[in-house]
């Protein structure tokens, strides 16, 4: 007999949850690292590029979250682990619904999304002391699954 799910899951970072209203971008990985799916990008000023955080990130330079298009998986991206390396065009979705990972951290619907400075994670608590930085735009839709990922909305488009 099969099993009942008590809660579904909210899928892989990274994956577009939403697929009626969203827009996906390319920008190259300025980086010298891998971009996660998932992760918050920043903008690289004077590049249609973006880069994972870094000090030199700031509210005004996000630009969205790094996807897996769905036109492309899994033939493109390969296993659900993969990221976009250096020098790849990056999926960012600038406007829509995306799965993101926030581990242990509290993702209450409602919420808004802050990435902890400290290590890149996600929460929806700000910091003291200057310890997260806001995701203009970014909304928590779904409470954190039991992989901890949880669906956010990015409300408007980041465009520089």
């Amino acid at each position: 007999m099969g099993q009942v799910l008590s809660q579904f899951r909210s899928g892989f970072p990274g994956a577009v949850s939403r697929s009626v209203d969203y827009v996906i971008q390319s920008h190259r990985n300025a980086s010298e690292g891998e971009i996660p799916f998932g992760a918050p990008v920043f903008h690289v000023a004077g590049e249609c590029a973006c880069k994972p955080y870094d000090a030199s990130a700031t509210e005004e330079n996000f630009l969205g979250i790094a996807v897996r298009a769905a036109a492309k998986t899994p033939d493109t991206y390969g296993e659900s682990t993969a990221a976009f390396a250096p020098g790849d065009l990056v999926d960012v979705m600038v406007r829509g619904s995306a799965v993101l990972y926030f581990g242990n951290a509290t993702a209450l619907p409602g919420s808004k999304v802050y990435l902890r400075k400290s290590d890149g994670g996600l929460q929806t608590i700000p910091g003291a002391d200057g310890s997260t930085l806001l995701l203009p735009g970014a909304t928590v839709r779904t409470a954190r699954d039991g992989s901890g990922c949880a669906e956010v909305v990015l409300t408007r488009r980041n465009l520089l």
